[in-house]
């Protein structure tokens, strides 16, 4: 999409964030997470109002950000300034990104924010880059949500207020200049979730990152090194979805046959054969590292 307004306007800026120049008017292309800062003087007034309905312009996403805290932490993490939002420099934060998809049109972020801050057990600041996307700033105390308290948090919301919504949550890091960079790949992190692993609600570094890895190997070099794996997966899809439950669960066999409702016997004989077959043992930590990659990019990128 950002490429396509770029081929029509080719003396625009693209950047990650805006800037104050004031011969351009910046627009967030939300497909992209990219700004497009595009000269005013290039620009009709139809046009220009084409593009506001079509994005939300920066200085109407500062709108969204109405108390301090919001504004603060909009300009540090979105914005141009490298000022800390608040000064206390042992404190460690996280950075919850979400984004709200098919939504009524009577929907409103008051009321969206209100129910968000009921889920705290302690006071949190929420930021809006668009009326359905922003982040939850989260200051670390010895009680915080869980990822299980959030995916059941997530069901009564979406029944709530009629749309589905996703969930980035970020590591807690102190408010020093790698808060700041870690933000930011996150949301690399973030934008290829929504993308490769839609289906998905509720992502974290360490379940995104390893797919992110994988993509950025060439899809021949990953079909070569999986290549016995993925000929038995093939012939039998089922069995990729026990080994990979088998590895989440850190081989505790008792456990994967109870959520598969197998006998741990037949569980067992399975994984036997996977090992015979394939000549890949998951008693080792580095031949289950390869097979889990394997069932990663079996199941997301075949």
């Amino acid at each position: 999409m950002i490429n396509k307004l770029y081929e029509r306007y080719p003396n625009a800026h693209i950047s990650s964030k805006p800037s104050n120049n004031s011969k351009l008017i910046w627009f967030y292309v939300e497909i992209d997470n990219q700004y497009i800062g595009i000269p005013l003087s290039e620009l009709s007034e139809a046009e220009k109002e084409l593009l506001k309905t079509l994005f939300p312009k920066y200085h109407e996403i500062q709108k969204l950000n109405t108390n301090e805290s919001s504004k603060k932490w909009f300009e540090y993490l979105y914005g141009t300034g490298n000022d800390y939002p608040v000064n206390e420099p042992n404190c460690e934060y996280r950075i919850i990104q979400f984004s709200i998809t098919q939504y009524k049109a009577d929907f409103e972020s008051e009321d969206w924010m209100e129910a968000i801050k009921a889920l705290f057990p302690h006071e949190i600041t929420i930021i809006f880059t668009s009326q359905n996307n922003g982040a939850i700033i989260e200051k670390k105390h010895n009680y915080f949500l869980t990822l299980d308290e959030l995916y059941t948090s997530i069901h009564a919301l979406e029944s709530d207020f009629y749309f589905k919504i996703h969930f980035f949550i970020g590591q807690f890091k102190a408010l020093t200049n790698e808060l700041k960079s870690l933000f930011q790949f996150e949301q690399i992190l973030y934008s290829f979730a929504k993308k490769e692993m839609g289906k998905d609600r509720v992502f974290t570094l360490e379940k995104v990152f390893p797919l992110y890895l994988l993509k950025n190997i060439p899809s021949q070099t990953r079909r070569i090194g999986f290549s016995t794996i993925y000929d038995i997966f093939q012939d039998d899809p089922e069995l990729r979805r026990l080994i990979k439950l088998y590895l989440e669960n850190q081989t505790n066999a008792s456990l994967t046959a109870k959520q598969l409702f197998l006998h741990r016997n037949s569980l067992q004989y399975r994984i036997d054969k996977f090992t015979e077959k394939t000549g890949f043992d998951l008693k080792s930590f580095a031949t289950s590292v390869i097979v889990y990659l394997a069932c990663l990019d079996f199941e997301y990128f075949d």
